[in-house]
């Protein structure tokens, strides 16, 4: 999710204690899951030529059918295609400009053939592309993928990397990978395949979890961040690194590649936070790393242990703030001095959050993105009376909730509604409100209805019924009428249309 941030005077006096050091190869430690259920495995070989800004890729995904539907063809969305027009690059109005200020170059990703391992060896297998911005792979089984059985595919791509200050595309040193890979869509029940365009407004991805190996080659002096572990660094004659990195139960894999990157980490609970940021802003990095930590120790004591390894804040070229499994992208300009250190604390704080709300619960962002970002914006208050007392939250909840919804409720911007689709908004104006203030709102007045104990209570479950899961809007509501034991309709009612 894009931060939006509306501060405008906290109070903060941060020190600052690091310990740490450069990250480094090291063996990795089994992952703090209690439970493991069938997944799908993406294994990802990929080269990135700097110069050329192109990165080239063979992609092996041991498809799991976990609907009751033979399937005779699979989908996967190929979200850098939409950056390859100006028409269908996913950005409204101002952020157009933002995006490109080294001025517009298209990008995309090119399907260099898919095929079907089997034990005797590859079968070539048909697939077309379609959809806006020709942002969907079809690909045709020779034979039908029965319920809870798997398929073998190979993908071999070629990516054409933008001059875009985005989530996916290059700056003057990084380049960043978010939603660069193919990666299948989801079937459910209520819409069959989710073969959404890559909207403008929001975070338009919807995915399982899934488990991954990834390895990527670049040139020896770019430091990686990466949403999995590092488990193995080969430097070769080349000149160039291959690093590999695994992570499972992982709704997406980010990467972003820097050569004017520092690195401090700490271990909190087991888990390694890294900060990663340019040479020239090491105190903000330092700050970075500060605020990742907590952030971490406070959402896991709240809501259920982090259930990664690791975690990655990372500074680059980016608007606001974005959210992957075990990585955030925070915006550069937040790391300097001009800036006071509010932004950089409430983008990791909401980022943080979404670790739980977005990567361990999922969600259908595109048809509930209340369902993500509500609970992040709501964590930001959360934190900040917590750290820093209720005085200083109440303020900040004020300021940047309560005042952004009455504001739109009066001018009629949003109807008051929680679930809409963001297919339904018009721009960030209705958008941000709705799903992040709205929901925020929502969830604050449960919590005063319900008391402390019960709420987090309500929390804690729904994060542990639907760990690695989907989660709907009536799946939380369940949720909460179950712990409360009480019948919540009325309460619901303002919220959500749908309610009777």
């Amino acid at each position: 999710m894009k931060t939006r941030l509306k501060l405008l005077s906290i109070l903060l006096i941060i020190t600052v204690v690091i310990f740490g050091c450069l990250a480094q190869k090291e063996a990795a430690p089994a992952l703090q899951m209690d439970e493991v259920e069938a997944r799908s495995f993406y294994n990802i070989e990929a080269e990135l030529n700097v110069e050329e800004k192109v990165l080239t890729a063979v992609e092996e995904i041991n498809y799991y059918n976990n609907d009751k539907i033979e399937m005779k063809e699979l989908y996967f969305h190929v979200y850098p295609n939409a950056f390859r027009t100006k028409e269908t690059a996913p950005f409204l109005f101002d952020d157009f400009e933002n995006a490109y200020k080294r001025g517009f170059e298209p990008g995309y990703g090119e399907i260099i053939s898919v095929s079907k391992r089997e034990e005797n060896g590859e079968k070539l297998l048909k697939y077309s592309l379609s959809g806006e911005g020709e942002t969907i792979l079809k690909v045709e089984l020779d034979s039908p993928l029965k319920p809870y059985e798997r398929v073998n595919i190979k993908i071999e791509f070629m990516l054409k990397i933008p001059p875009a200050g985005e989530r996916f595309g290059y700056g003057e040193n990084n380049f960043n990978l978010g939603n660069w890979y193919p990666i299948a869509a989801v079937y459910d029940d209520k819409d069959g395949w989710n073969l959404d365009k890559y909207y403008a407004i929001g975070d338009p991805f919807y995915s399982d979890a899934a488990d991954y190996r990834v390895s990527i080659k670049t040139p020896e002096e770019y430091v990686v961040a990466a949403s999995g572990q590092l488990v193995e660094e080969i430097k070769e004659d080349d000149g160039m690194v291959k690093r590999t990195y695994e992570g499972r139960a992982l709704r997406d894999f980010a990467i972003v590649a820097n050569n004017n990157f520092d690195v401090l980490e700490e271990e909190i609970d087991g888990i390694k936070v890294m900060s990663y940021y340019y040479k020239e802003d090491r105190e903000r990095g330092e700050e970075a790393l500060e605020y990742g930590v907590k952030a971490i120790k406070l959402f896991s004591k709240l809501y259920g242990n982090y259930p990664y390894p690791t975690y990655s804040v990372v500074q680059t070229e980016f608007p606001s703030g974005m959210e992957y499994p075990a990585l955030v992208y925070i915006s550069d300009k937040y790391y300097k001095p001009n800036y006071s250190s509010d932004p950089l604390l409430i983008t990791i704080v909401h980022e943080t959050a979404h670790q739980w709300f977005y990567g361990i619960v999922g969600n259908d962002q595109i048809d509930e993105p209340w369902l993500d970002e509500a609970f992040a914006a709501f964590s930001e208050t959360l934190y900040i009376e917590l750290t820093y007392g209720k005085k200083i939250a109440e303020d900040y909840y004020n300021r940047s909730v309560t005042n952004s919804v009455e504001a739109a409720l009066s001018s009629e911007i949003i109807d008051g509604g929680l679930v809409k689709s963001l297919s339904e908004f018009k721009n960030w104006d209705d958008y941000g409100p709705t799903a992040y203030d709205r929901g925020a709102q929502m969830l604050n007045e449960l919590r005063q209805k319900l008391g402390e104990d019960t709420f987090l209570e309500i929390v804690r479950t729904y994060v542990d019924r639907y760990k690695f899961r989907i989660a709907t809007t009536e799946d939380f509501i369940n949720v909460c009428q179950e712990v409360s034991g009480k019948d919540l309709k009325e309460f619901f009612k303002p919220w959500f249309d749908s309610m009777e």
